[in-house]
């Protein structure tokens, strides 16, 4: 894939995420685009920079727009970037089981690294408080990724079904 493309796909879901997504919430949970891209662009493609660059850079870009602490949105998505590369040398990238235990943990990182950056920067949110939002946002999070894998993947493998194309 090219650059420009996801970095069209980042611009697209950076706009969406942050001023269309809470239209379609469900009881006020919302999946997280920027990371649900990382997962599946550094899950997908084996040189994983997609990923690493465009998530710090739109975690970045997120924090100097929304937050009032700049960096803890781009060393998250950096962290579950890398995370993601060390799980996918030993991961078939054609299983869509392999996918979700991967999302699942990347998820779980994403959400704690954020968390305890924030808490060192000051912010007064509890542990306890992630914890709960944590499941329907990652459920939620989970079927968005699972939708931009079943596109992407079509792209990525062109022989997906033969078993014994090499």
């Amino acid at each position: 894939m090219r650059y420009w493309k996801v970095g069209a796909a980042f611009t697209a879901a950076f706009i969406v995420q942050t001023s269309l997504l809470n239209v379609i919430s469900i009881k006020g949970y919302t999946p997280n685009l920027l990371l649900c891209l990382v997962v599946v662009c550094t899950f997908l493609y084996e040189d994983g920079r997609y990923g690493i660059i465009f998530g710090a850079a739109f975690g970045l870009l997120y924090d100097v727009c929304f937050s009032s602490v700049l960096g803890p949105t781009a060393l998250a998505l950096l962290t579950t970037s890398a995370v993601i590369l060390l799980v996918r040398e030993s991961a078939n990238i054609e299983n869509i089981v392999n996918l979700w235990i991967v999302s699942a943990v990347s998820l779980v990182i994403f959400y704690l690294v954020s968390w305890g950056m924030f808490r060192i920067a000051g912010n007064p949110e509890s542990f306890v408080y992630v914890l709960k939002r944590l499941p329907w946002t990652g459920l939620y999070s989970l079927a968005v990724i699972t939708g931009i894998y079943l596109v992407l993947i079509r792209k990525v493998t062109k022989h997906r079904k033969d078993r014994y194309f090499r």
